[in-house]
């Protein structure tokens, strides 16, 4: 009898025991979750940050992959015996390499033809193009010039993505808000947040632009009166003579343009000088018919 009293003693403990841990279990579930939902909002409020430094990351990480962002630009001056069919030659190059004529202008004198062409060309061709241009006639000065732009090119990509991302937030943001005083604040952030993306995009509108067409600035002269390198004495003194006698016909003519330019400044001069001296006169005239008088 004693023994069942014990074991319906024990039986009643243990059944105590099990329930009393099976009371605790919720509660603590319970702190377990304010405590997570604690821990996950300063996530939430970080989460911006950790998007923009990895996006940051990413695009640094893309600065080795991608292809190199450089501009390259070029200048030449050639001294040719036929400036026309050498700008048409030009021309059908340019054509040949798939560019384009950005400017053209020719102007002359009396020794010389001079004409100017900066054309556009793919970047890729660049280095072929400039060097069919050395091998056209005389070569008087070439020069190439390159920028790599590439870590610009990735930063302004980077900015874009986190104003991108900023813009959206702002939106949404846009759409929640019921004070008035919260939507202006967001429209004028908005505006500001567009205005630099619209500016990094121009500029990388810019560096595409830029990268992807070469400039070649080219300069090409034809000289009318060709000095004899190699002729005879006969031919140099001509050639001296028809120089200095060229060179005197220029010097008159600027000469008489500038006096053309100054005439009516000389003419205004004279009758000043005209006047200020029959005033003289008439002023002696006035003091000898006084003293006559006297």
């Amino acid at each position: 009898m004693r023994r069942i009293y014990t074991l319906l003693t024990v039986l009643v403990l243990v059944t105590l025991v099990f329930s009393g841990c099976g009371a605790k279990r919720p509660g603590t579930s319970k702190s377990e979750e304010i405590q997570m939902s604690s821990a996950d909002q300063p996530v939430q409020s970080t989460g911006a940050a950790l998007s923009v430094s990895n996006s940051m990351e990413m695009t640094k990480g893309s600065l080795e992959s991608m292809d190199r962002k450089v501009i390259k630009n070029g200048e030449i001056q050639l001294e040719v015996k036929d400036l026309r069919e050498t700008v048409n030659r030009i021309f059908t190059i340019v054509k040949e390499y798939g560019g384009y004529i950005q400017s053209s202008s020719t102007r002359n004198n009396e020794r010389q033809i001079f004409s100017e062409i900066v054309v556009k060309v793919p970047s890729s061709r660049f280095e072929e193009f400039f060097g069919r241009l050395k091998q056209m006639d005389k070569l008087i000065y070439d020069s190439i010039s390159t920028q790599d732009v590439t870590e610009e090119y990735i930063d302004n990509q980077a900015r874009l993505k986190v104003l991108k991302a900023q813009e959206e937030r702002l939106v949404a943001l846009m759409e929640k808000a019921q004070k008035i005083e919260d939507l202006l604040k967001i429209e004028n952030e908005l505006s500001r947040i567009r205005n630099e993306i619209e500016q990094i995009q121009g500029r990388i509108n810019f560096l595409d632009k830029a990268t992807s067409f070469s400039t070649v600035n080219i300069g090409i002269k034809q000289l009318l009166v060709s000095h004899p390198a190699a002729g005879s004495i006969m031919d140099g003194i001509l050639y001296n003579l028809r120089d200095g006698w060229g060179a005197f016909f220029e010097l008159a003519v600027d000469t008489l343009q500038v006096i053309a330019w100054l005439s009516p400044f000389i003419i205004l001069a004279a009758i000043i000088i005209l006047i200020v001296k029959k005033n003289k006169k008439w002023c002696h005239f006035v003091d000898f018919w006084k003293r006559r008088k006297n």
